[in-house]
């Protein structure tokens, strides 16, 4: 019975002690609803005082987000749990933060829980992860290039902020979830943003892990395993990191220090777990650091000196003998470009340290495209052609696409990290982005069977 795996999950990792005010996220569907119930067959037995918590993050039409919270109120009145609820724009967050809608949806979930937390004097926030959603986890970080930390996908049980955030569903599938709930003749409400393609993680769950079964009908308990499995060998690399740091590194005042001369000197697991452990300590976590900020850590490290700005307002210092990570003074934005490019001709972009080049060729002429050239439809460009910079609301429709699209979507949809899209060199023409350097050209000036005219454009590090 899901109660008894419940009971059993929560023994094993230590989430709920006697006595525990505890917080359930509750947003109606199946998993939050089979939570609370679980957790309420429990009370007696652990002496809980639950509390709920419903947040509407807007995204969906006030009628629907409605029914939603009378579904949980009626829910908590019958089981006689407190119910807390609040509304939160996070689209107009997102809009704001430059976030994407799950990351902004995230960060307001999470500052809501913790506030309801710390008003009802909780210090566990249950949350209804299952093992479908361990499963998409590590799917979706290893599409984008997680290291081992991100591939144990999500814990049972992590500290936040003077809480704990418990997963007493982790151990038990989405089906079983199901069955608990058709047993006990409950209809939970199914809430449409989860099958909303806009979200990685739903495409993931409807698309890419059903292409997948058809290799591995067993696809989820692998990667669930996979995960458990990553959890162990993290596990010793973060012992022999931990270690290695009393060596190298040193915390004062706000910032890190790693001496380079004994980083040097290890194992390239070793160095970069160091290097993610500075980053953790002076930002406070590592969300949004990936392969490449670590990548360009080590460039910095090689180039003997310089500066470079990592996600959350964090700055990375080269000095002689130390890499110091500290607080940026105003997340040290990177500068606006806008310069004209010669056609035909070389133009340097001093601010970029990159030089275009742009020349005619004859059509049917082999086209020896690559990252770092394109060709395109003269005829199709509209008046002088320049280098610039991300600006807020640019939009583009990508090679191959019938629609346009928002640069800042099309951005996460590559997984280019934040820091460094303020940095992608735009090809444009009068208001149209004419190519993205580096990731995709436009459709709006494609070659085509009727093309009298192809203009090459490429660019080099000056």
């Amino acid at each position: 019975m899901l109660t008894d795996t419940i009971n059993r999950t929560i023994n094993k990792f230590g989430l709920i002690e006697k006595g525990d005010s505890v917080i359930v996220a509750v947003s109606g569907g199946p998993d939050s609803t089979a939570l609370l119930l679980a957790l309420n067959n429990l009370k007696r037995e652990y002496g809980l005082r639950l509390h709920v918590a419903h947040l509407d993050h807007m995204f969906r039409a006030a009628s629907e987000t409605k029914k939603d919270r009378e579904y949980v109120s009626s829910l908590c009145k019958r089981l006689g749990i407190p119910l807390i609820f609040k509304r939160i724009d996070v689209p107009a967050y997102a809009e704001e933060s430059g976030l994407s809608l799950e990351e902004a949806a995230r960060d307001k979930r999470y500052e809501f829980l913790l506030k309801t937390a710390k008003d009802a004097g909780a210090k566990k926030i249950a949350l209804g992860h299952t093992l479908d959603d361990q499963a998409e986890t590590v799917l979706m970080r290893l599409i984008r290039g997680s290291g081992l930390g991100g591939l144990r996908g999500i814990p049972p049980k992590r500290p936040l902020d003077g809480a704990f955030i418990v997963r007493p569903l982790i151990e038990v599938w989405r089906k079983e979830v199901e069955e608990y709930l058709n047993g006990m003749g409950v209809k939970p409400r199914l809430d449409a943003t989860n099958l909303m393609r806009k979200f990685l993680r739903n495409r993931i769950r409807h698309e890419l892990m059903a292409y997948l079964k058809k290799y591995n009908p067993n696809i989820k308990e692998v990667l669930a395993r996979s995960a458990q499995n990553f959890s162990y060998d993290y596990e010793v690399l973060s012992d022999a990191v931990n270690k290695s740091c009393k060596g190298c590194l040193r915390s004062k005042d706000g910032s890190v220090a790693v001496g380079l001369r004994k980083l040097k000197g290890k194992k390239t697991g070793i160095r970069r777990g160091i290097l993610r452990k500075a980053i953790e300590i002076s930002k406070g976590d590592l969300r949004c650091i990936d392969y490449s900020h670590i990548e360009d850590i080590e460039d910095l490290i090689k180039a003997g000196k310089g500066a470079m700005d990592l996600p959350g307002k964090t700055r990375v210092v080269r000095t002689k003998d130390a890499l110091i990570f500290g607080k940026s003074k105003a997340g040290a934005a990177f500068p606006k470009v806008r310069r004209q490019i010669s056609v035909p001709g070389s133009t340097f972009i001093p601010e970029l340290k990159l030089t275009f080049d742009a020349s005619f060729s004859r059509p049917g002429m082999k086209l020896g495209r690559s990252k770092t050239a394109e060709y395109v439809d003269f005829s199709k460009i509209k008046g002088p052609v320049y280098v610039r910079t991300w600006e807020k609301g640019d939009r583009f429709r990508p090679l191959g696409m019938a629609k346009e699209k928002k640069l800042q979507d099309f951005f996460m949809d590559l997984k280019v990290p934040r820091v460094k899209r303020e940095r992608v060199p735009l090809l444009v023409s009068g208001n149209g982005i004419i190519w993205v350097c580096g990731l995709r050209l436009s459709d709006a000036v494609k070659i085509g069977g009727g093309t009298k005219r192809v203009l090459k454009i490429s660019y080099r590090t000056a």
